[in-house]
């Protein structure tokens, strides 16, 4: 069930509605407020909060794009083991079929 949080980003209030509970929602507003206020030029007065939040939807979809990345190229690489592993158990499997049907299967007795 959604809930209504309130937040505030850039000393703006804002109420948002969602079903992840408010101590998530604040730790994404703080997160974006960090941005912001890392990305605002400091001693200059008054900023364009808007720029500057466009600075951070560019720097966010960066994170974004970066992790997104990682992940495809852990799945690849997870692919590959599996595929290798799959392909040594076929083989295996093999092995044992032809021991069992060449008669190799019994122990040798000792002499």
């Amino acid at each position: 069930m959604k809930q209504s949080v309130e937040v505030e980003i850039a000393g703006q209030r804002f109420v948002v509605r969602s079903d992840q509970g408010p101590q998530y929602v604040q730790e994404l507003a703080d997160y974006v407020d960090g941005y912001l206020q890392k990305l605002a030029p400091s001693g200059r007065g008054a900023f364009n909060l808007q720029r500057v939040a466009l600075l951070v939807a560019i720097q966010l979809a960066d994170e974004l794009f970066r992790e997104k990345d990682l992940h495809h190229r852990f799945r690849q690489r997870m692919g590959a083991k599996l595929d290798a592993i799959e392909s040594a158990l076929g083989e295996h499997e093999q092995r044992m079929l032809a021991l069992g049907e060449g008669g190799d299967a019994e122990p040798p007795t000792e002499s």
